[in-house]
């Protein structure tokens, strides 16, 4: 059974296409044949002529301008189009549609469906649904809750308390919540999106706050990892209980203003719940597999 993910190139600070890179890499290193699939290249279909080489073209024009970008500390081979005969293609929500004409089809929820795409839903009645985190599960489309597929990306090796000197200050997430009204004061609150991860570790090293308008990022876990105060703006109407429903997803963070007294009193649960997930990171790949062998019939 051959494993084809779609994603676009390697980007060190997204953290959705990090781990679709990842889960090739984890598959093939478990023993399995795993590559990934560059989002923009077409299927070969060529029952519409015009859109073909249309698409084509788009494709090539693309590459040539942006390439794809591969992190070679990771196994990920790029899919041929050989390749594609009865392997199990992995999409993440944000795809419309199956544009690779696939048989048999994972959507990996890397977010609340329609999040990240204007609210564009089109997804199989045969297709297999996986969730990256418990609050991204949607029992309208999966019919399996214990389908929970979780890499872990810690990066440990940069994001680690290194100022044991005091801490003054406060900076400020956007990302994903660049659309949100901000609600705190920003004289002398540095934004760190864009920034290198060692920059940012730099960061959250020297101040005393974070505050965060992307409510799921997990740049609010590395702000706790390096001793920072992470404050999530709540969304309207959304609970803490809605926002992370296992208190696990809680740890090490406060959500809201009110909440900073249980995000310190939890940092230490934050780091042994991280150290807990990484060990388990395999067993979900595995889980994953002999779920798409059972689903697919291989």
């Amino acid at each position: 059974m051959k494993f084809i993910i779609v994603t676009p190139g390697y980007d060190d600070n997204a953290g959705g296409i990090v781990v679709l890179h990842q889960l090739c890499d984890r598959l093939n290193t478990l023993g399995h044949e795993a590559y990934i699939w560059p989002f923009f290249k077409p299927a070969l279909d060529f029952t519409n002529p015009f859109k073909a080489v249309y698409l084509f073209s788009r494709y090539f024009r693309k590459s040539i301008k942006y390439g794809f970008k591969k992190n070679p500390k990771l196994d990920t081979p790029t899919a041929s189009y050989e390749d594609m005969q009865d392997a199990v293609i992995v999409y993440p929500e944000v795809i419309v549609g199956n544009p690779l004409k696939a048989k048999n089809v994972v959507r990996w929820l890397l977010h609340k469906p329609g999040f990240n795409n204007g609210g564009k839903i089109d997804f199989g009645a045969d297709d297999l649904f996986f969730y990256y985190d418990k609050a991204f599960d949607d029992s309208r489309y999966n019919r399996y809750p214990e389908n929970h597929l979780h890499i872990v990306s810690q990066r440990s090796d940069v994001y680690k308390i290194t100022n044991h000197n005091g801490r003054h200050g406060k900076c400020y997430l956007l990302r994903k919540g660049y659309k949100r009204d901000i609600v705190h004061d920003t004289t002398d609150s540095r934004l760190v999106d864009g920034l290198s991860h060692e920059e940012t570790a730099q960061v959250f090293n020297e101040v005393e706050y974070c505050i965060s308008y992307d409510t799921y990022t997990m740049y609010n876990v590395y702000a706790a990892m390096c001793g920072c105060v992470p404050i999530i703006i709540p969304e309207v109407g959304v609970t803490k209980e809605e926002w992370q429903p296992l208190e696990e997803g809680r740890y090490g963070m406060a959500y809201g203003f009110d909440d900073i007294e249980y995000a310190i009193q939890t940092r230490p649960l934050l780091l042994e719940y991280m150290a807990k997930q990484e060990r388990e990171s395999n067993e979900s790949v595995a889980h994953f597999v002999e779920k798409c062998k059972e689903y697919f019939n291989f």
